[in-house]
């Protein structure tokens, strides 16, 4: 920031520089933008820089850019976007408006209610299903009326793959600092890969009409749910037209990566499935992971752009190289193959394996069988709580082989028709994890052993916490948790399994991400 930008900056953080004045004015700034939050109003502008796709070097360039992004948002955003004003400079001083110098521009919202904004509502548990499926509704309006591009000047394999190199050649000076040189080098061959495999599918999305006018920058922070009315979605991109002209699966794949990232695979899930219903042959499954993969390393690519600016600074730096390290490592949990064969969760109960297999299973569509269902199944108990000590009632050593075997014959029948499972079971004995090992060797399919560890005061918090909502399955509390043991793997064990550890005190995206750096 030169001398001249830092005067501007500071003058229009001042509350007598707005028409009504405001209590304060706080400034936010992004890599590309200086934003200023005045009271009821958002005004802005948008910085001299150019990184390639995105170029704000000139005032010309700013002006076209800021009307765009006008006209642009209203489409999803409506009247919440009112003008756009010049910035000029008058007896020295800067301020929106009026007479003088015309520095800059600015584009002029209305602010949005910070406590309805997306993320806000999940940070805070409010979010709901009924809040995703009116996204996945208004989305579906959205593209059905956008502009079509069949020409194969955007979404064709070509385009996309222009893209898709873009960001690696801008994030090299990054490796091994935001993103590692394994997950670099993993992620760019998954990439090149689809790309080369996939070209008649590329094809066909062009030809089909599937890539529209979209909105290119699909992720919670612009999404307003905003009570007694349809959501506000804003901040589309308006500086590059490559980026919001796209495949319908590549714009919804940022949202669903989004949710992700903040660890709800449930709700991502939950979207896709509302996108799948309503979009028809808009939606293409195939896509998905290519495009979570994708939007994944660009947010990665952005926060490591911010981390670099001079103007950040300590906290603000570290953090800032923190996101963009969480989303490459989210890219690389989409630029992993699907596990093939038989996933086995283990660990005492309360150490986090439900958790986890229910990620597994959002994330992959891979079918969970879980003890606790199967056990009640088999006797006639499903969805009644038989609580009892510890190897007493229906928990046995006899009724436990019996559920590890129906488990094993299930999991047997799953592999057979060429699909993967996920076992979530406690199997601290390793003649109960064998029954597995045995049905994976004769389907000729891989096993890898997922063993959940946590301390002693984490698993038993996670049991009273499940406790108190009595809706799960498990009976097991403190009393059972404390009388279990797990059994050290024999040397013909490790030998037949992939052995993995995970630490369930990290969140999903860190124990995937473990998951996939060792598989």
């Amino acid at each position: 920031m030169n001398k001249q930008q830092k005067l501007m900056i500071d003058d229009l953080q001042r509350v007598d520089r707005y028409d009504p004045s405001p209590e304060r004015v706080e400034l936010v700034q992004t890599h590309a933008s200086w934003v200023f939050l005045a009271g009821d109003y958002v005004y802005k502008v948008k910085k001299p820089v150019d990184f390639g796709f995105l170029d704000f070097s000139s005032r010309a360039k700013r002006r076209f850019c800021c009307e765009e992004e006008l006209r642009l948002n209203r489409r999803l955003g409506g009247d919440y976007y009112l003008r756009v004003v010049e910035v000029v400079k008058r007896d020295g001083a800067y301020s929106f408006g009026g007479d003088g110098l015309v520095v800059d521009y600015a584009v002029v919202m209305r602010r949005l209610p910070e406590q309805f904004l997306m993320r806000t509502l999940l940070a805070e548990g409010k979010l709901d299903a009924g809040q995703l499926e009116a996204v996945a509704a208004l989305l579906h309006s959205f593209y059905e009326a956008a502009e079509v591009f069949k020409d194969g000047r955007f979404g064709s394999r070509e385009k996309v793959g222009f893209d898709v190199e873009e960001n690696f050649s801008q994030t090299e000076t990054f490796i091994n600092d935001t993103i590692p040189a394994r997950d670099f080098d993993r992620i760019s061959a998954s990439s090149r890969d689809f790309l080369e495999r996939k070209r008649k599918l590329f094809a066909r999305r062009v030809k089909g009409g599937f890539i529209r006018e979209g909105h290119g920058d699909l992720h919670m922070e612009h999404i307003c749910l905003v009570p007694d009315g349809p959501p506000v979605i804003y901040d589309c991109i308006e500086f590059n037209q490559r980026f919001r002209r796209l495949d319908v699966v590549n714009d919804i794949a940022f949202l669903a990566m989004d949710l992700e990232v903040n660890n709800r695979f449930d709700y991502a899930a939950l979207f896709l499935d509302y996108c799948r219903e309503r979009f028809g042959a808009l939606f293409a499954p195939e896509l998905l992971f290519f495009y979570k993969c994708y939007r994944a390393y660009v947010r990665g690519k952005v926060w490591s752009f911010i981390s670099s600016d001079p103007a950040m600074v300590g906290d603000q730096r570290k953090q800032a190289k923190e996101r963009a390290r969480r989303y490459f490592k989210l890219a690389a949990i989409y630029a992993a193959p699907k596990p093939i064969g038989i996933t086995l969760l283990a660990g005492v109960s309360g150490s986090g394996k439900s958790y986890l297999a229910r990620a597994l299973e959002n994330l992959w569509q891979v079918k969970v069988l879980r003890s606790d269902v199967v056990r009640k199944e088999l006797l006639g108990l499903a969805g009644q709580n038989a609580a009892a000590p510890y190897g007493k009632g229906i928990y046995t050593r006899k009724m436990t082989v019996k559920t590890y075997t129906e488990m094993a014959k299930q999991a047997a029948a799953i592999i057979a028709r060429g699909e993967s499972v996920t076992i979530d079971a406690s199997c601290l004995k390793a003649v109960d994890r064998q029954l597995f090992y045995d049905a994976a060797q004769a389907a000729g399919v891989p096993v890898r052993l997922l063993v959940c560890r946590a301390p002693r005061p984490v698993i038993e918090e996670n049991l009273r916490k499940r406790a108190a909502l009595a809706v799960d399955a498990s009976d097991a509390d403190i009393s059972i948790a404390r009388h279990q043991r797990f059994e050290a793997p024999t040397c013909d064990e490790l030998e037949a399994v992939t052995w993995i550890e995970i630490d369930t005190r990290c969140d999903l995206v860190e124990q995937i991400y473990c998951l996939v750096s060792r598989s």
